[in-house]
């Protein structure tokens, strides 16, 4: 059975996901650790580790004068340390927008859906 978002695809049928936004390839869900929604800091966006610069209740650790903007997404730690993303945003929001509730939202979905699969592996 195949469950898709426009960033991951569930492939149940193979026990795996396919990651289509963000760090882009196939996980094998026994390989999964744990999956956690975070923020990263825009401009660090496909710079550096993913969600290594994250924005956390609305302040960095780098803060300036303006409000943070991030991408919304999820950090897949692997058993083996890696770390994979799979980002929900397609461009850069700031909290308590539509976009970043309607991300956020969409981010704890594929959140639960990623440990009821990783729970079911072990």
């Amino acid at each position: 059975m195949l469950k898709q978002f426009q960033s991951v695809r569930f492939d149940d049928d193979n026990k795996k996901l396919d990651i289509l936004m963000g760090t882009i390839g196939e996980v094998s869900y026994e390989d999964i650790e744990k999956a956690a929604v975070l923020n990263e800091e825009a401009s660090f966006h496909g710079k550096s580790i993913p969600f290594s610069h994250q924005v956390l209740g609305g302040t960095t650790f780098l803060s300036g004068a303006l409000e943070p903007r991030f991408y919304v997404g999820i950090k897949i730690t692997l058993k083996d340390g890696s770390i994979r993303a799979i980002y929900i945003s397609k461009i850069k929001t700031g909290f308590n927008t539509d976009l970043y509730h309607k991300d956020t939202q969409e981010a704890k979905e594929i959140q639960k859906m990623i440990q009821k699969r990783i729970s079911a592996s072990n």
